[in-house]
């Protein structure tokens, strides 16, 4: 049965870790080789799925054709593929610009939304993008905001949105997705493997849960980027897998700049949990 999972969320929120989870998880809990690239869950938007189906150079469309495509790629995919899809997304839940679904729900089999702390995602995207810490508080509050790196060519580009907007544009999808806190994937990484993998229809075997969690455990990939690299479109010379820790930002952010991004998510930041205290609507923003 073809159709797809969706392994959504705003960047640096887990998502590369929850597919090196998975494909631990499918490979019987084996390590991990940063010889090769991740094969499991390859990004929605690289060109390879418009080559494979269409008899079109990507490169000769304008991006409004390619976002167009998007939606006709999945039907596609959906309709031929003997088994389901998955796939890696960082765009926004939206619309092409003729107004379809991006993300088809009559060929979407189910969606794992991994969300975090936007305090945390500010200081890791200025690790990873090079941008200072304001300037990423200033990225995570731009509607238009578009990601696009340098060194992903083969991509379209992949509308964010806010990061806000982000979270509650997926919330609203349909179908209705599997929401993971990252925190949460951190506290229990077994507890959430098992629920991530339960709604993408994957083995839950306790003991290969287990091996699969020892396998991507946060300093094994630290030691294996060390020693193999582990390029993901991050700034030369930076690591990616940096400290895979909830709550850094208090070492990082300033108060001010700490209320500046409360200011602009508290809605959805509240909605998730990430406030301790609701935001004051006659808070100064």
């Amino acid at each position: 049965m073809g159709g797809f999972y969706w392994i959504a969320s705003y960047p640096k929120s887990g998502n590369t870790w929850m597919r090196m989870l998975l494909a631990s998880l499918q490979a019987g809990g084996a390590a991990l080789s940063f010889d090769t690239r991740i094969a499991f869950a390859p990004v929605a938007s690289h060109f390879a799925d418009v080559e494979a189906v269409l008899d079109v150079e990507p490169t000769d469309l304008t991006a409004d054709e390619l976002a167009e495509l998007r939606h006709d790629m999945a039907m596609l995919i959906a309709r031929e593929a003997p088994e389901p899809q998955f796939r890696k997304v960082h765009d926004a839940w939206g619309r092409t610009p003729s107004g379809r679904p991006l993300f088809p729900p009559e060929v979407t089999l189910g969606t794992l939304y991994l969300v975090r702390d936007p305090r945390d995602i500010a200081v890791s995207w200025a690790h990873f993008s090079g941008r200072t810490v304001d300037e990423t508080i200033a990225f995570l509050a731009r509607p238009s905001q578009l990601s696009r790196l340098p060194t992903r060519a083969s991509q379209t580009a992949q509308h964010l949105s806010t990061w806000s907007g982000h979270v509650l544009s997926w919330l609203g999808a349909e179908p209705t997705p599997l929401v993971l806190r990252y925190e949460d994937m951190l506290a229990d990484p077994a507890g959430a493997l098992t629920k991530a993998a339960h709604h993408l229809g994957l083995d839950t075997d306790p003991q290969v849960v287990a091996s699969a969690v020892a396998a991507t455990r946060f300093e094994r990939l630290q030691a294996e980027e060390e020693e193999k690299g582990f390029e993901m479109g991050q700034m030369e010379g930076r690591n990616f897998f940096r400290r895979g820790e909830a709550g850094g930002w208090r070492d990082v952010l300033t108060a001010e700049q700490a209320d500046r991004i409360v200011c602009d998510h508290g809605e959805a930041m509240e909605r998730l949990g990430y406030l301790a205290t609701p935001a004051r609507s006659d808070a100064p923003c």
